[in-house]
């Protein structure tokens, strides 16, 4: 869940107006076969966790 807000400064302090909310999955990019893992063991994502 991701929030769009929106505020206004008023003598040097910050208000919250108000806010929308959108309700979308996070984008993950998945680690290719040949990409270091993870996990930091140095090896290949596939020799390891993959």
């Amino acid at each position: 869940m991701t929030e769009k807000s929106r505020f206004v400064r008023e003598n040097g302090q910050w208000y919250y107006l108000d806010g929308e909310m959108y309700d979308f999955p996070l984008a993950v990019k998945k680690p290719g076969r040949n990409d270091p893992c993870l996990c930091g063991s140095g090896k290949k994502y596939k020799k390891c966790c993959g």
